[in-house]
């Protein structure tokens, strides 16, 4: 029997890159491609992926289109303007999917350049059984609630904390119904399992990869560059 494809991929490319001293973090070259598509391989990989949309900011959209036509990849069906909060993007993308959706969809942050399809599929699958999932890794340092004067109010047990990170999935209908209704607030929610939970969805989280970290500031970009780097001398 051949593999369930029964879900769509939303990557995102359109934040703001502030940290990144001006480069757009999603089209600096890594390994000799722009960054990006090293998500959009691993999602061209994923056997559960029927097709991709890709969000861009009104600044890259141009610059996006062209890398991802050049790349010739076979599931990237769109190229979509996102909006102003990473929120507001994943609901252009889901908006984009809306007319002929899958039943699952998986949100991934395109700054992740080694997401694998593994995970992809590890995450869905994990979706499937909980209705949501997220990739995420226990935390290994002690984690502190403060308040606004840093001033420690709560220390959570460290066994029962995860870092969440993306991908993340859930039934596609849910994840727009949920970003729908919560139009008016969007830019207050970080993670897409946290609107779903306004569902009353609870997501299980997947041990993600060591190497799934996010290219935020220079020094990631230089860690990406030193791990692409590394694959390459081993191909």
């Amino acid at each position: 029997m051949g593999a369930r494809v029964d879900a769509d991929a939303i990557v995102l490319g359109a934040g703001s890159s502030s940290r990144m001293g001006g480069r757009d973090k999603v089209l600096v070259q890594l390994g000799g491609e722009p960054l990006l598509l090293w998500s959009l391989r691993a999602c061209e990989a994923a056997p559960s992926v029927r097709r991709v949309v890709v969000t861009a900011s009104p600044h890259n959209l141009v610059s996006l289109e062209r890398a991802v036509g050049n790349a010739r990849l076979d599931k990237v069906t769109m190229v979509v303007t996102g909006g102003a909060t990473r929120a507001h993007s994943v609901l252009c993308g889901l908006e984009a999917l809306a007319a002929d959706p899958s039943a699952y969809a998986v949100v991934h942050d395109g700054a992740r350049p080694f997401v694998t399809p593994d995970l992809i599929e590890r995450t869905l699958a994990a979706a499937r059984e909980a209705g949501a999932a997220l990739a995420a890794t226990p935390a290994v340092d002690t984690v502190k609630i403060v308040d606004a004067e840093r001033l420690v109010m709560e220390s959570p047990a460290r066994a029962r904390v995860w870092l969440a990170q993306t991908p993340q999935a859930g039934r596609l209908a849910d994840l727009l119904r949920a970003h729908r209704a919560e139009r008016e607030r969007l830019a207050t929610f970080t993670d897409d399992v946290a609107l779903l939970a306004t569902l009353g969805i609870r997501a299980r989280a997947v041990e993600s990869d060591p190497l799934n970290f996010k290219v935020t500031t220079p020094a990631d970009l230089r860690r990406a560059e030193a791990v692409a780097a590394a694959r390459h001398s081993i191909a």
